[in-house]
């Protein structure tokens, strides 16, 4: 009879998701992921070679999530709805959104990484810019470089720096700006921005 694995690779990704959001990436060392998860330390190198491997796959489960959220809008068109639905997935994943929104890839991931997991993070990546380039051909204006840099800061850029004084608000202390302001600063960017399309 085959003995089930007691932790799974989903367990030390949350648990290193949390780490960081609450310490940053250097508080996710593998003996502290290990500890957060309940687990021998020798139990992740079953499922994961290194700390990038490991760290790799909570960015990619992260960014993944936020793109299932927001990625139906997209393809629609619908820039303001695709945004808010990037402001809840915020108010309701805050460990994942403050990782990806904080940090980015490269303050995470620090060696070479498998080459499925690169794989699987350029195409979650491509997946991100189709749906910007969809958005564009929605609104009729041409795929350049200008147009889509315009629409990356109108969807993620801007709404994310309108939503980093709430997360980077300690969740004891009232933040200077609460969500509900955070909120129309960031549909005012995207508004704003999308009109300086050519």
């Amino acid at each position: 009879m085959v003995r089930k694995a007691e932790f799974d690779g989903d367990d030390f990704i949350l648990a290193a998701i949390g780490l960081i959001a609450h310490g940053g990436p250097t508080a996710a060392t593998m003996n502290a992921i290990a500890i957060s998860a309940g687990a021998p330390t020798g139990s992740i190198y079953h499922r994961f070679k290194s700390r990038s491997a490991l760290l790799g796959a909570a960015w990619l489960y992260a960014l993944s999530a936020m793109s299932d959220e927001i990625l139906p809008d997209l393809m629609l068109g619908q820039s303001d709805d695709a945004v808010s639905a990037l402001i809840r997935w915020v108010e309701m994943n805050p460990a994942m959104a403050r990782m990806i929104m904080l940090y980015s890839e490269n303050d995470l991931i620090d060696g070479e990484l498998p080459p499925t997991l690169h794989k699987e993070l350029n195409q979650a990546n491509q997946k991100l810019g189709t749906g910007l380039s969809t958005l564009l051909k929605h609104r009729r204006k041409a795929l350049t470089a200008a147009n889509l840099a315009l629409a990356n800061f109108a969807v993620f850029d801007g709404p994310i720096a309108a939503m980093k004084p709430f997360l980077r608000s300690n969740s004891r202390v009232m933040p200077a700006l609460n969500m509900a302001i955070c909120r129309k600063a960031a549909l005012a960017c995207t508004q704003t921005s999308l009109e300086l399309l050519e």
